[in-house]
């Protein structure tokens, strides 16, 4: 009997959707607000297919493909196992439905992840990726896993809490529990942010923390002056001096790399712009080519009309009768051939109509794309 009891309560523990995580988690890994431009704690980008920067105190991940994710993985960790993570996330107002989140135990062998996503229709999804193939966590399948959830913001700011330890991991939105499962496959791993495809997102803070760990320095340090009964200021203001210089560093580097990824991002914009001018002027020589042939066969074109011109009035003002009707069928031949040269030269003229105008157009995107150039370097 105890033996079915301890199972009925085991088996209702692991299927609850209740809370399962309860750990304090006090040691702060990381925290971010945005409000540094430099920050090196994500990445920052800038290409056809995403946009990742910081600006206005805020973290703007802005998917621009229509197909896929644009994922920012925190830096400074690959191998995070237990913790809490919170952040703030917005939509911008969009026509269309922008999704994003979090994703966390994020590995490269075997490919895996756990994503916690929010659209924009106050909906919310979990999804593991495991060897490229997805499975849905939350929801149903004919909702492709979303679920309903008015807790959440349409156009305001929107809360998100993890909190995973053991395999167990609780989500909050706002603050308010909203679903739990358990995975021991994916226990550990990277942590970032993500925008859905055509998304984008404006993550506002990023807090990460972790189980409080004993501090082995300060228990050191702690036993040392018990043994020696001398006081540590003069080591506590070395200290604080080494400190305040590392930070100072660490504030110099942090502005180098953002100039870095500036100058990177503006170094990728000007070859496009390079690589298309290149283009143009290849193009414009191709079509000033066919406009020089185009006018060199309406010029023999022209040539050979009036020589047929003359010797239609040679003809028809000719005494010789005989002549005239022996020539009669000629007459009808270089009528025809007058005709179709006529014809002929209407479409050559709007060919170099048309040519002249491509290659204006051409010629005006050219010294466009220059100026851009040069006001760039």
């Amino acid at each position: 009997m105890r033996f079915l009891v301890f199972v009925f309560t085991f088996s209702t523990f692991i299927l609850t959707h209740g809370q399962n995580v309860f750990n304090e988690f006090k040691d702060t890994f990381c925290y971010e607000d945005f409000h540094n431009n430099s920050t090196n704690k994500f990445p920052q980008k800038f290409n056809s297919l995403e946009l990742s920067i910081v600006e206005n105190g805020g973290y703007r991940i802005n998917r621009i493909k229509s197909s896929g994710q644009s994922i920012a993985y925190f830096k400074e960790n690959e191998n995070i196992e237990n913790f809490e993570l919170i952040t703030t996330l917005k939509f911008p107002k969009s026509k269309s439905i922008s999704s994003g989140g979090i994703i966390f135990h994020s590995q490269s062998s075997p490919m895996g992840a756990i994503l916690f996503e929010l659209n924009s229709e106050n909906k919310y999804r979990i999804t593991k990726l495991i060897n490229h193939q997805s499975k849905i966590l939350s929801g149903e399948p004919k909702f492709d896993g979303w679920v309903k959830n008015s807790l959440q913001e349409k156009s305001g700011n929107n809360v998100i809490t993890i909190r995973t330890n053991d395999g167990f991991t609780d989500f909050y939105i706002n603050g308010s529990f909203v679903n739990t499962f358990f995975d021991l496959q994916l226990k550990k791993g990277k942590v970032g942010l993500f925008a859905g495809a055509e998304s984008q997102i404006i993550f506002d803070d990023f807090l990460l923390k972790t189980k409080q760990k004993e501090n082995a320095s300060i228990e050191f340090l702690s036993d040392k002056q018990e043994t020696t009964n001398e006081p540590n200021v003069e080591f506590q203001e070395v200290i604080l001096i080494f400190k305040t210089k590392i930070d100072n560093q660490q504030a110099i580097i942090k502005k180098l790399k953002k100039q870095v990824d500036k100058y990177r991002s503006m170094l990728n914009y000007d070859t496009t712009i390079i690589a298309r001018v290149s283009l143009l002027e290849v193009e414009n020589k191709i079509l000033s080519y066919k406009l020089d042939s185009t006018t060199r066969v309406l010029n023999q074109n022209q040539k050979r009309l009036v020589y047929l011109e003359s010797i239609k009035d040679d003809v028809e003002n000719g005494s010789n009768g005989d002549l005239v009707l022996n020539l009669t069928s000629i007459l009808a031949d270089l009528k025809r051939e007058n005709k179709l040269l006529k014809k002929n030269q209407v479409d050559y003229s709007n060919i170099k109509k048309q040519l002249k105008e491509d290659n204006k157009i051409l010629l005006r995107e050219i010294d466009r794309l220059k100026s851009l150039v040069k006001s760039q370097n």
